[in-house]
């Protein structure tokens, strides 16, 4: 079994996903059942961190980037070791190409 690691960027991204939608959209239960579905999606990866698609950048990275997709959003995680690591959560409409480097 794998342990699940969140990078200060990825908690800072949630952080700030729940926050936009339970604060600027007043949707709390939205962004409470975003959390769940998030948390729910994530916590497969401790057995199957293999199971999600490789992420095909237009430049080579420094590690093999996976991608989650969770709703509206993509979850990019690094696999290292026994340790999954979770670098970034976003929109997953967004330009991702900026956002890993």
């Amino acid at each position: 079994m794998y342990e699940i690691k969140y990078l200060p960027l990825a908690q800072k991204d949630l952080a700030d996903i729940i926050t936009y939608i339970a604060d600027h959209l007043k949707a709390a239960k939205a962004a409470l059942d975003l959390l769940d579905t998030m948390d729910k999606s994530i916590s497969r990866l401790e057995q199957f961190p293999y199971s999600c698609k490789v992420y095909q950048p237009i430049k080579i990275l420094d590690g093999e980037y996976r991608l989650l997709p969770v709703k509206n959003y993509v979850v990019f995680y690094v696999v290292k070791e026994q340790v999954v690591e979770i670098h970034r959560i976003v929109y997953a409409k967004m330009d991702l190409s900026k956002l890993i480097k």
